[in-house]
C-alpha cells in the first residue's frame, strides 16, 4: 500500500474516532437528564429496530445485564427504544433507558452487547453500525462497522424462529440472510 493510501486510511480512522468521541460526549452529557424521560416513554426521534423476518420482534437492551435481546414489540418498553446517531453508513445506537450504546464484540457469531460509550475493546468502530442495501423483502442488514461481514442475527440457533437467547452476529454467507435484516421504525 502506498504512503498516500496509508495516510488516507489513517485520516478516515481518526475522523471516525473523533466522530464517535463527539457522540459519546453528547450522550454522556445527556444521559442523566434523559433517562427519566426514557423510563416513561420513547424519546423524540427514537426508533425501534424490528426484525425483517420476524415481524413484531425488536432489538431490546436487557435491563438486568449487558446483553441485547429480541423481544415482542412493546412501544412502552424504553429498553426497546434507540437513538440512531450518524449516517446510514456509520452510526451509533444509543439506548436512553440503559444509558449505553450497542456494540459488537468481534468474531463470527460474536455477542452484541451494551456498553458505556467510548469503552469498546475494539475501539471506536466496535460501537458503530451500518445499514446494508435494502433487500427485495424490504429490510436491510444491520452490519457491524468494525466488520461489515458480521450482521445482527434474529434467528434462533436452534431453529427457524426468533432468538430466545442474547443476540449475536452472523456472516451474510452463513445460512439464510432474511434473519440478518432489520427496519428502523420511528416511535418517538
Amino acid at each position: 500500500m502506498t504512503r498516500s493510501k496509508w495516510a488516507a486510511r489513517g485520516r478516515r480512522r481518526l475522523q471516525g474516532s473523533l466522530a464517535t468521541a463527539g457522540i459519546a460526549a453528547v450522550l454522556l452529557a445527556a444521559t442523566p437528564a434523559t433517562s427519566a424521560l426514557a423510563a416513561s416513554h420513547a424519546a423524540p426521534g427514537s426508533v425501534m429496530i424490528e426484525s425483517g423476518t420476524f415481524h413484531g420482534y425488536a432489538l431490546c437492551a436487557s435491563p438486568n445485564d449487558e446483553s441485547v435481546w429480541l423481544e415482542p414489540i412493546n412501544t412502552s418498553n424504553p429498553y426497546c427504544s434507540w437513538m440512531e446517531f450518524g449516517t446510514p453508513s456509520q452510526f451509533t445506537l444509543f439506548n436512553l433507558a440503559k444509558g449505553q450504546v450497542m456494540a459488537y464484540t468481534g468474531g463470527n457469531e460474536g455477542a452484541v452487547v451494551m456498553e458505556a460509550p467510548g469503552t469498546s475493546p475494539l475501539g471506536a468502530n466496535g460501537e458503530l453500525w451500518s445499514w446494508g442495501g435494502q433487500e427485495d423483502w424490504g429490510a436491510s442488514a444491520l452490519q457491524s462497522f468494525w466488520d461489515s461481514g458480521q450482521n445482527v442475527d434474529a434467528k434462533s440457533p436452534n431453529g427457524d424462529s426468533p432468538r430466545t437467547d442474547p443476540v449475536h452476529t452472523r456472516g451474510w454467507r452463513h445460512g439464510y440472510q432474511r434473519e440478518l435484516t432489520w427496519n428502523a421504525i420511528t416511535v418517538g
